[in-house]
């Protein structure tokens, strides 16, 4: 476990920490560059919004030790300035930081990157008037500051202490624009599997009362089967060390809906890529659907990271006898004898073809629309003679919620796992779902997340990285 991803950011108030603080500040920097006790006391009680101590858990895990911090000033000028960087004007709009330190004997572990990178994602949420964040460094720290989001603007006309300075800016407005990674989902090869993109949203911007009316209209511009938007949650005091709390939600272009594997496989991949979660730390997601749960793992043979979802299983219920299965069959292009079951599992219908009819379904996606299901699991078992080692293939329609076909679909293998393992006496079965131009593989294990639930294993492929434009 990294130190870093223990790392615990909270305004300094106590007392001995404030102590402490003045005591690092003194050993971090020489003598006409440190700010003196009174000085750290000033910024504390006039600017403590912007005083932020960094903690890590002690070792015997029952208290936590404070080994950074950052603090910072406002001010109404344009430009740093001794002036400027020597008050504070709690109606400015650009914030000065004046100390970035780490304790020495927990310096060279990643930790004052994530502690400022956390610092300016909190002043970004927190402090809407706050436009810019500037500050000066020496010349041997300005590649640490552009690693950490901030641009060099010019040599600083400020003096401080002996050596030159260089003036860095990071833009808050800039850097408010929620970050959009798109994912295709239970694939190793780019444009196969099933796209998804992911939103990172802080928790402010996720709750907020016009967040659904904003989250549904990015996910009509995607035009994707599903966006999927996910936010941190604060790390509770008693959780385990290696636990990373998101909220998430998943819209398709017409509605939100409660589960959708594809977008929780690429939620954990983009919020991996992005740096927010470390492949030996394990994702609690809660939704709708209650937590799901997400583990990295390495394939031993391609060394490629796969992502392990904990989902609960999704009962394969009978219908009733009045169920119109001609109607079913018509609307799928086969014929009603070819249908070798038909099953309800919550919000979908399950249907099991033969393997030679799963070759000839032709949708009518106005048919399929006109069911009051979320969608269609048409399944059907691998031909006896193919040379695949997949268990099943399946198709997967849901024109009444905005989705025609999907690629893959990982929530409705919750359905089709448990409903194949005693007709296949398996316990993990590898499955195959796809359209016409693309598809990808599921790998389903119904011993290992324990009873009730579907263990779903895939790849994912990074294809885009950007920023929105429009924000909440």
């Amino acid at each position: 476990m990294s130190s870093s991803s223990q790392l615990r950011l909270a305004l300094l108030a106590e007392e001995s920490d404030i102590q402490r603080v003045a005591s690092m500040e003194a050993a971090s920097y020489p003598a006409d560059e440190a700010a003196s006790e009174s000085g750290i006391r000033f910024r504390q009680k006039n600017a403590g919004a912007f005083f932020w101590a960094a903690y890590l858990p002690s070792g015997d895990k029952t208290s936590e030790t404070l080994v950074g911090f950052v603090n910072g000033t406002l001010t109404a000028n344009d430009e740093l300035s001794d002036e400027s960087m020597s008050q504070h004007d709690p109606h400015g709009s650009l914030l000065c930081i004046h100390s970035v330190v780490v304790d020495h004997a927990f310096r060279r572990r990643g930790l004052a990157a994530q502690m400022l990178k956390r610092y300016v994602r909190i002043i970004c949420d927190s402090q809407p008037q706050v436009t810019r964040i500037m500050m000066i460094a020496k010349a041997y720290l300005v590649k640490f500051y552009v690693s950490c989001g901030f641009s060099v603007t010019r040599l600083s006309p400020v003096v401080h202490g002996q050596d030159p300075w260089f003036e860095l800016e990071l833009d808050c407005d800039a850097a408010r624009r929620p970050p959009m990674i798109q994912v295709d989902a239970f694939t190793s090869e780019a444009f196969q599997g099933n796209p998804a993109a992911v939103v990172l949203l802080s928790s402010s911007a996720f709750h907020r009362p016009e967040a659904t009316e904003w989250m549904q209209r990015v996910a009509i511009e995607n035009n994707l089967s599903e966006t999927a938007y996910a936010a941190p949650r604060e790390r509770a005091a008693k959780s385990p060390e290696d636990v990373v709390e998101y909220d998430l939600r998943w819209f398709t272009p017409g509605a939100e809906v409660k589960l959708c594997g594809h977008a929780t496989l690429s939620t954990a991949f983009a919020l991996n890529d992005a740096g927010h979660v470390t492949t030996d730390q394990v994702l609690h997601f809660l939704t709708l659907s209650g937590v799901l749960v997400c583990r990295f793992e390495v394939r031993s043979d391609t060394q490629k990271l796969l992502v392990l979802m904990d989902f609960p299983e999704q009962p394969a219920e009978p219908i009733g006898p009045n169920f119109p299965l001609d109607e079913v069959a018509s609307a799928l292009g086969v014929e009603p004898e070819t249908i070798l079951d038909v099953k309800k599992a919550t919000t979908d219908l399950l249907v099991r073809l033969t393997p030679e009819a799963f070759t000839k379904v032709n949708p009518n996606f106005v048919q399929l629309g006109a069911f009051d299901v979320r969608g269609f699991a048409v399944t059907a078992k691998m031909p006896q003679d193919s040379a695949s080692d997949v268990d099943i293939q399946s198709r997967f329609f849901a024109p009444r919620v905005g989705v025609n076909e999907d690629p893959v679909t990982g929530s409705a293998h919750c359905a089709l796992g448990p409903y194949w393992a005693p007709l296949l006496k398996k316990t993990t079965i590898k499955a195959q779902q796809f359209t016409p131009v693309r598809g990808g593989f599921i790998t389903l294990d119904l011993v290992a997340a324990g009873a009730g639930r579907v263990l779903l294993k895939g790849e994912g492929v990074i294809v885009l990285r950007g920023k929105l434009t429009s924000s909440l």
